[in-house]
């Protein structure tokens, strides 16, 4: 805008930190970009130790200012926008521009001008486009019970972040810039974590260890690293992050997380998301105000305040990669395939709060045999973009994922026919991997295959849906889904019916327990996405599927049809028939299990049929390691084989 014959020019005011570097380079550039339009020399004020911006506001509005613009780092634009937020009349037409010459300037990344030139970010400072803007505030309380209040522009953090930016000196901050901030938190990766109880709205508390917890509406950490991506300043929301590794692997999850904008279980980040958060401590720990310590406290609580401040931003209108998404749920002829692979094809929705808007009302338009399908469909694709990683991933709204699970809970009750639905494990179970001496390494087990498609044939309301197996492992899940995509590559070849996986942790390789603890978790997933299927569990002797089994049985007994495990550590007798006292049933080979789970119903005489056929001729295939190996292991699938024959006949 260049000030026209008849109409008042625009007075800018500007707010600047002169200690910061690059401060009168930032204000040369405001002064051209004023120059250039023809408008009125800035009116300028600098802030001090004991007045950090608040009384410049002041003065500047009183001198006639309708624009100003704050130069310095966050803390500058904390004070410059709190007090044009409680500056009445003002505060709904004046507005608020930003020169960034901080360390951090996570203001900036949020509004999209960090990484502009100094020239670029004062004419957007002057003259962008104006959008409002939320602003928190927050009380702390001490141990004997004195209040402390303060404005936040874009972050508060309580625990080891607040700990690392009160270690950072600012002579270190001007020297490293935002690498000291996490040279500072590098030496504090390792230490006891806080106990917190949490209530965010209304609520029910939640009581949780975490190494530190964020709340704000910041998207982005120094490097453009994605801190909390659905976070937004317009959207009269706080985001919740929750940071709780228990070892160095949970801090590699963490660090994957924040690269990847994923969270999950394998990041041991958690998001949720709230306009009023209350955080009751343990101890005095330390908090920190958009990257200014503010001292410790007992209890935190923080608001939102909506649309607190009218802002000039560079960030322009971007393409929407859902339109597709949003055409297909809003057409009455549901489209199952188009709307499951538009899903799994936009990459973009883990960063965007609307889009995960989308997802929850791409399931919530489907109701009874329609949801179900949809669901599968998901199952089937070819990467890890499936059914878990859209609700649990993509979705980092706890509402809104609450919203899904509500839904397909109220459908499922709904359903007259169960499907069946076989959960698995790989190793030593689909193929020999880690303790199985009875077969040379990497052999498919013969019929285990023909065992999944029987045992989907057999009991499902629809034996070509895809998506009826999926398999749960404790390999870890990466940040770039490549160890995933690693296990199903192994998969790809073995002529399997559609299938999902259910990845673990790195944190779940630390023992057989963790192992187990970590595919119940996945089963308990499992059950709130899928809750109008029965189960078949099928697992091996050798890392924790006995154990995976047992709790699952008593977890969910009525929706549990069969647990089967394949022997490979040589159980003896009484231990198998104590198994099978508690509903855990030992075979030594996949006709084996066939012939069990015929004996219950879940698969027909064919069925059972097709896997002897399958077991037969895989045999013949394997090329033994020794005769010995040959022998003993043949004579094991031959006394199945017969029995399963037999038991046909």
């Amino acid at each position: 805008m260049v000030a026209t014959e008849g109409a008042a020019a625009p007075q800018v005011g500007i707010v600047v930190h002169p200690v910061k570097q690059r401060s009168s380079d930032a204000l040369a550039a405001v002064r051209r970009a004023t120059r250039h339009r023809g408008w009125p020399e800035p009116l300028i004020l600098e802030t001090a130790i004991d007045s950090p911006g608040s009384t410049q506001v002041g003065e500047l509005l009183s001198q006639g200012a309708d624009r100003l613009v704050a130069i310095g780092g966050d803390g500058t634009v904390r004070e410059v926008a709190a007090a044009l937020s409680r500056s009445g009349p003002a505060s709904e037409h004046v507005t608020l521009g930003v020169v960034p010459t901080g360390t951090a300037n996570l203001w900036a990344r949020t509004i999209g001008i960090h990484g502009a030139s100094l020239d670029e970010a004062a004419v957007i400072a002057i003259d962008g486009a104006t959008r409002d803007s939320d602003l928190a505030w927050l009380t702390l309380t001490e141990g004997d019970g004195t209040t402390r209040t303060h404005d936040v522009a874009v972050v508060m953090g309580v625990g080891m972040d607040a700990e690392a930016f009160a270690e950072t000196a600012e002579r270190a901050k001007a020297a490293l810039g935002w690498a000291a901030y996490f040279v500072a938190l590098g030496r504090r990766a390792v230490g006891e974590p806080m106990t917190l109880t949490a209530l965010l709205d209304r609520r029910e508390p939640v009581r949780e260890s975490a190494r530190t917890v964020l709340v704000g509406n910041c998207r982005v950490l120094p490097l453009g690293l994605p801190l909390m991506p659905s976070a937004s300043m317009t959207d009269g929301q706080l985001d919740v992050l929750v940071v709780a590794p228990r070892s160095v692997i949970g801090w590699l999850g963490v660090a994957a997380g924040v690269v990847t904008r994923r969270r999950g279980a394998w990041t041991a980040m958690r998001t949720r998301r709230a306009r009023h958060v209350v955080l009751d401590l343990d101890r005095p720990t330390a908090v920190h105000v958009d990257g200014d310590p503010v001292g410790e406290a007992m209890r935190v609580e923080i608001g939102v305040t909506p649309g607190a401040v009218l802002v000039r931003t560079g960030s322009a209108a971007s393409d929407d990669p859902a339109a597709r998404v949003r055409a297909l749920v809003a057409s009455p002829d549901p489209d199952l395939p188009a709307r499951a692979g538009a899903l799994q094809r936009s990459r973009r929705m883990s960063s965007d709060h609307a889009h995960e808007g989308l997802v929850r009302d791409a399931f919530l338009g489907l109701r009874g045999p329609d949801l179900t399908r949809f669901k599968s469909l998901l199952n089937s694709g070819r990467d890890h973009r499936d059914l878990e990683h859209l609700v649990y991933d993509v979705v980092d709204d706890e509402g809104l994922r609450r919203d899904i699970l509500d839904h397909i809970a109220s459908e499922a009750a709904l359903v007259d026919v169960p499907d069946l639905h076989v959960l698995s494990d790989i190793d030593d179970t689909l193929r020999c991997a880690l303790h199985d001496d009875r077969y040379p390494r990497g052999t498919v087990y013969p019929g285990v295959v023909a065992l999944y498609r029987a045992l989907d044939a057999g009991h499902a309301a629809d034996p070509e849906a895809p998506g009826d197996l999926t398999f749960v492992t404790a390999r870890p899940m990466d940040p770039f889904g490549l160890i995933e995509q690693h296990t199903r590559r192994g998969l790809r070849d073995l002529g399997l019916p559609p299938h999902a996986v259910l990845s673990g942790t790195f944190e779940g390789l630390r023992s057989h327990d963790a192992m187990a603890g970590v595919k119940l978790e996945n089963f308990v997933r499992f059950r709130a996405l899928m809750p109008e299927t029965h189960v078949v569990f099928i697992g091996d002797s050798g890392q924790g599927d006995i154990e995976v089994g047992r709790r699952m049985l008593g977890a969910d007994r009525d929706a549990v049809r069969l647990v089967l495990i394949h022997d490979v550590v040589a159980l003896p007798d009484e231990k198998r028939e104590a198994l099978r006292s508690e509903g855990i049933v030992v075979v030594d080979t996949p006709a084996g299990g066939a012939l069990e789970a015929y004996a219950v119903g879940l698969v027909s005489a064919s069925g059972l049929t097709s896997v002897v056929a399958a077991a037969e001729r895989e045999l013949e295939l394997i090329e033994w390691d020794s005769p010995e190996q040959a022998k003993a292991t043949r004579a094991l699938l031959e006394r199945d084989l017969e029995a399963a024959r037999t038991a046909h006949n």
